[in-house]
């Protein structure tokens, strides 16, 4: 099972991607695709980030 930490940096790493994937394509080979994804990805973001506040820490 994922921590949160694992969720929060899975989330982070599709954001980063799907933003440099919008920012590296010419202007007219932007999908709405890609945009959802870009979308998706930070609401998940958000989801994670506000659903606790605290981050759960991994026991050793």
């Amino acid at each position: 099972m994922l921590t949160q930490m694992d969720r929060l940096t899975i989330y982070a790493v599709l954001c980063f991607i799907t933003f440099c994937t919008l920012i590296l394509r010419a202007p007219e080979q932007t999908s709405l695709i890609t945009l959802g994804g870009l979308i998706a990805a930070a609401f998940g973001l958000w989801l994670e980030l506000t659903q606790t506040a605290d981050l759960e820490e991994e026991e050793s």
